[in-house]
């Protein structure tokens, strides 16, 4: 459970996961190796080097407390020379009873603990002076003795320079595999667009690059590609070849029929011909779905118009509703195919039900169009196979009726699919009949 409330937050590219994989170690690594030498280095060395010197500040307070006053100024210089530090007496008013340090000086914490430890009567201790270390001391008269004392006595010169070191190594490091992981994720994501501009209907050139593995894959996409489109075309060429042989004894059927008597016998026969007509066509048109235009740029506003007039038969029963952002919004698409795919929704509307609204609706990224009617609608159970071709889920698949096979709603999803877009089939809520949703990227 605690892993997956930990996935949705970790990166959902590859990119981001192998970025992850790589700079985690390393920081972890460097933790490691900054503790160790924080340990060893800060407090170690500080300790020693800070003990050695806070015996020469000993030495000067209990020799100070034993001489006359009249000397003590000498004893002061005296002590100035051999130890080479400075002293000042300081008046208790001028003195506060507080520690300063800077937040970065790792090397102070240690510092302030031995002198607070190890000094007698040590009142304030200054880090903050450029180099210098200020200590200040109570005297018994009340006043401090002051202590300046190079820094570099208490601590190794440049303590930040390994740290320093591991940051510009690591960003040195973090851009070096940053470019040589982009280098090896840019083939998989050309890979993946190809595959996705296949997936839409488009030719997208693509050459295998990358390492072996990827060389493999983009290889194997390619002789799939090569196999696909091969079939299509056979498809289609049989289709057309099959569509034109079967039209002509069609015709002439037809024109038999005319020149005969008008009886029912005779109307039975060409409507039986005119299912055949529709079945040929409909059967040809969805084998050609691939055969896909090319993409233009396309107004909405100009689009729903044009998409109206073409329905214009349907005005008594058909109700618009738009919603666009700006009648001037120019999108890339594949004009004729999607009039195609919408015009066969409203048929199949038409078709089932008295009344059908269609709601065209822009949304940020999204393209929404929404067809209901108030037909009989399709149960929950069948969606899925409304869409498989030729499935009639009225069951009236048969001779009696000249309304096609079954190829409405999938050439839809097909044509649908090629502009990288969904079909939704539910029941409509407004008016209780079938709707159809239809999701388009912008």
């Amino acid at each position: 459970m605690k892993y997956l409330k930990l996935k949705k937050y970790l990166p959902k590219s590859f990119f981001g996961r192998a970025l992850l994989i790589i700079i985690l170690p390393i920081i972890f690594l460097e933790a490691i190796i900054g503790f160790a030498f924080i340990q060893r280095y800060f407090e170690q060395v500080t300790t020693q080097l800070a003990k050695s010197t806070v015996l020469q500040i000993n030495y000067v307070l209990d020799r100070y407390d034993n001489i006359l006053s009249d000397e003590r100024e000498v004893f002061l210089n005296k002590m100035e020379a051999k130890f080479d530090l400075k002293l000042t007496i300081v008046e208790q008013e001028s003195q506060k009873k507080f520690v300063q340090k800077y937040a970065y000086d790792f090397s102070g914490i240690t510092l302030i603990k031995i002198l607070k430890n190890d000094v007698p009567n040590i009142q304030h201790i200054d880090l903050k002076t450029n180099g210098i270390v200020n200590i200040f001391t109570l005297l018994p008269n009340n006043s401090y003795l002051k202590f300046e004392i190079e820094r570099e006595r208490f601590t190794a010169s440049n303590p930040h320079q390994l740290l320093v070191l591991m940051v510009i190594l690591t960003i040195i490091l973090g851009f070096l595999l940053l470019m040589v992981l982009r280098n090896q994720i840019k083939p998989i994501k050309t890979l993946a667009s190809a595959a996705e501009a296949f997936g839409k209907g488009q030719s997208l050139s693509y050459k295998p690059t990358g390492s072996i593995e990827i060389r493999k894959a983009g290889s194997a996409f390619l002789e799939m590609k090569k196999r696909i489109e091969r079939q299509i075309e056979q498809r289609t060429q049989m289709l057309s070849g099959v569509s034109h042989d079967l039209r002509t004894p069609l015709t002439r059927l037809k024109l038999a029929l005319a020149l005969k008597e008008e009886d029912t016998e005779a109307k039975e026969m060409l409507n039986d011909i005119q299912i055949m007509q529709n079945i040929l066509d409909e059967f040809l048109e969805f084998s050609k779905n691939q055969q896909t235009e090319n993409v233009t740029v396309v107004s909405l506003f100009a689009l729903y118009e044009l998409l109206k007039n073409q329905n214009l038969n349907l005005k008594e029963k058909l109700e618009w509703r738009i919603n666009l952002k700006t009648h001037e919004r120019k999108v890339h698409l594949r004009q004729n195919n999607l009039l195609r795919a919408l015009n066969n929704l409203i048929e199949n509307a038409d078709r089932y039900g008295s009344q059908i609204k269609v709601s065209i609706v822009e949304k940020q990224t999204l393209l929404l169009i929404h067809v209901e009617d108030n037909g009989p609608g399709i149960p929950p159970d069948k969606i899925k196979e409304a869409v498989k071709p030729f499935v009639r889920l009225d069951n009236s698949r048969n001779l009696n009726n000249p309304h096609g096979v079954g190829l409405g709603l999938s050439i839809a999803s097909d044509l649908i699919k090629i502009h990288g877009g969904n079909l939704h089939l539910k029941k409509s809520k407004n008016l209780g009949g079938l709707k159809a949703s239809l999701t388009l990227p912008l």
